[in-house]
């Protein structure tokens, strides 16, 4: 397997947020808990996608099961709004069942082989229209923020 590096344009996403560690089972069960509140999020611009984004805050991780939005979306009350940068990433993508080894060989394998290392900024799992919880081989996009090695 090989990273494919993409320029992505700035996006907003609006979502339900909390802070953890990675590979929390607080993670997975905060997605029922958004996708019972999805429909109040409005101007949505990729309609039946979802996203993971997550950062790191020290030894915690900042995590949002969002979907993407228009700019100056309002988020409805109880959820938040992230603004992620324009930028480079690398495109790796895994069956929902490997998501944790699959994270490991990025970081231990894939970029430390490709030309590009980690910029500190949101990261995220893109979760396409196809994606189904219940299926262990839905696939799932990691995109890490990158940079050229110099």
């Amino acid at each position: 397997m090989s990273v494919t590096v993409q320029a992505r344009n700035a996006f907003t996403v609006i979502g339900l947020s909390l802070r953890t560690v990675p590979m929390s089972p607080e993670i997975p069960a905060l997605w029922p808990r958004f996708m019972a509140r999805v429909a109040e999020v409005g101007g949505r611009t990729e309609p039946e996608v979802t996203y993971g984004v997550m950062r790191s805050a020290g030894a915690a991780l900042d995590y949002l099961a969002a979907v993407a939005v228009q700019p100056g979306t309002a988020a409805p009350a109880g959820l938040d709004r992230v603004e992620v940068p324009a930028g480079l990433f690398a495109v790796v993508a895994y069956p929902l069942s490997q998501l944790g080894e699959g994270y490991h060989e990025i970081f231990s394998k894939l970029l430390p082989e490709s030309g590009y290392q980690q910029r500190q900024d949101w990261m995220l799992e893109r979760y396409d229209e196809n994606f189904c919880p219940d299926e262990p081989q839905s696939r799932v996009e990691i995109l890490v923020p990158v940079a050229p090695r110099g």
